[in-house]
């Protein structure tokens, strides 16, 4: 196994577990909605992470410079990550407004 494969599989992890976790949650611990979405979206970055593990093995100034990679898992990271600002700022907002 390769520390690649490693990574991902430990990203994967974590977003199961907190998928998990906020279900759980949610259904026996009347979890309230907007903390269940932040979950959702931290585990939403996590499996983000998990698609592109070498970014944890390679130097910041380098990732930086591939920003504009347009390969079709780029594209999909891409997608991943606003999918998980986008529940994070709604989580937000239904706080705001709940309280």
């Amino acid at each position: 196994m390769t520390k690649q494969l490693i990574m991902a599989v430990v990203c994967h992890c974590i977003a199961l577990g907190m998928v998990a976790y906020g279900a759980y949650e949610f259904y026996l611990e009347q979890l309230a909605v907007p903390e269940l979405c932040r979950l959702f979206a931290v585990a939403v970055f996590f499996i983000g992470m998990g698609l592109d593990p070498n970014m944890f093995f390679t130097p910041l100034n380098q990732v930086m410079s591939q920003a504009e990679d347009k390969s079709p898992k780029a594209k999909l990271q891409t997608v991943v990550f606003n999918l998980g600002v986008f529940l994070l700022i709604c989580s937000f907002l239904m706080e705001w407004l709940y309280d």
